[in-house]
């Protein structure tokens, strides 16, 4: 049946199929609450099944690897293999970034999967972010704590009376602290206080510092601390940290990498944690500030096409070339305006969700907007009519 599935999504013109196979996702709701998503339980067996299909139909396999074990990577990577015995399988993974807690990780790991591209013929790309990866969280609501078993005791929990309860107890306490301490083992979130700022609270004499720093002043353990917090503020302490992408040298390796593709920014599926919407632009700052100091990166036409033209041409669908009969869709740039506004974040509602506050970007680096044509943005406004009238976008099938 899902063989029969995948075909048919294929003849409706989809890309490919998309997987997930990390644990540390997680089901929200009261009847299979806290549970990995149902991906994660399937054999590779399954996997390779619908491997055959989109090999055949020279689709795609994009995903996310058992960030526990990491082997299954291998079997990613088996599978994106092509010889003369049968056709590469273009797959790509999230995500290659440089990571805090891993920081030998990035630079092994793209250089590595080039050499493997070549010498196999396959056709693997890592999806990369090229700006830090600063996150946002309020309180314990933030997937990094389903990375030890203390914090997926915390989040099994709904109720933040229930969590408060949790939180005081001694022995969760220790457990807590010792799953912060631990030196090895699985992990994408550093787990270093003295780089988790305060940005909001009700006692405006925690706001400014970090965790770290207030432990350090009170003497205490900063899991402790952390906790002490979380009890009295829970969800209204909102703090940030930076997770990976601390090192400008390595990011501008990483963009310049040919086994990776520029994407993943994430922010649809952490709307209070994290806001990349315009990674493009920041890529276009990061290559012309390179530029202008005097050590570019590389050429800003490159850095256009790795937004455009490549994604396009890898993904399949019509798009990212301009040419004479084309559909219309451009974006305008003002150069002058690639600075720091871009990396600055504020909050919207969300209508459709009670008025929800998620992340957003602003900036004034984009003019104007054209899709298929048609203004759907300039001079910081929307179109009015933009979501509401057909016309201004389409779907993309695949042209395979």
């Amino acid at each position: 049946q899902m063989e029969r599935l995948l075909e048919d999504a294929l003849d409706a013109g989809l890309l490919g199929l998309s997987s997930m196979t990390n644990p540390w996702d997680k089901l929200d709701g009261d009847r299979q609450r806290s549970k990995s998503l149902p991906s994660v339980y399937a054999p590779w067996a399954e996997y390779a099944r619908l491997n055959k299909i989109l090999r055949r139909r020279g689709r795609i396999h994009q995903g996310a690897p058992n960030l526990v074990t990491k082997l299954n990577v291998l079997a990613f990577l088996w599978d994106s293999i092509g010889g003369w015995w049968r056709k590469p399988l273009k797959t790509t993974l999230i995500t290659l970034m440089d990571v805090k807690a891993d920081p030998w990780l990035a630079p092994i790991l793209g250089p590595l999967t080039r050499w493997i591209n070549r010498l196999t013929h396959a056709d693997f790309r890592w999806q990369t972010l090229p700006v830090p990866f600063e996150t946002y969280a309020d309180g314990m609501e933030f997937v990094v704590f389903e990375e030890f078993p203390a914090g997926q005791a915390a989040l099994h929990l709904a109720n933040h009376d229930m969590r408060s309860q949790l939180f005081q107890d001694p022995a969760y306490r220790l457990c807590f602290r010792q799953d912060v301490e631990k030196k090895f083992g699985p992990r994408v979130w550093h787990r270093d206080f003295d780089d988790a700022w305060i940005v909001d609270c009700p006692d405006a004499s925690v706001v400014g510092k970090s965790v770290g720093e207030l432990a350090k002043a009170r003497d205490e353990h900063p899991a402790d601390l952390f906790l002490d917090l979380l009890v009295a503020h829970g969800p209204r302490l909102r703090w940030r940290t930076l997770i990976a992408n601390h090192r400008p040298e390595v990011v501008e390796k990483l963009v310049c990498e040919p086994s990776t593709l520029i994407g993943f920014a994430d922010s649809g599926a952490h709307i209070r944690n994290m806001a990349f919407y315009n990674f493009g632009v920041r890529l276009l700052k990061l290559v012309r500030d390179a530029e202008l100091r005097g050590q570019p990166v590389m050429p800003i036409e490159t850095a256009i096409w790795r937004l455009t033209g490549e994604l396009g041409e890898w993904f399949d669908i019509d798009a990212g070339r301009l040419y004479e009969g084309a559909r219309a869709d451009l974006v305008i740039i003002n150069p002058s305006a690639l600075d720091e506004s871009l990396a600055s974040y504020q909050e919207a509602p969300m209508e459709a969700f009670g008025g929800l506050q998620r992340m957003v970007n602003r900036g004034a680096a984009v003019d104007a907007v054209l899709i298929n044509g048609r203004i759907a943005f300039q001079q910081g406004e929307f179109a009015s009519d933009l979501g509401h009238a057909r016309g201004y976008g389409q779907f993309l099938r695949s042209s395979t």
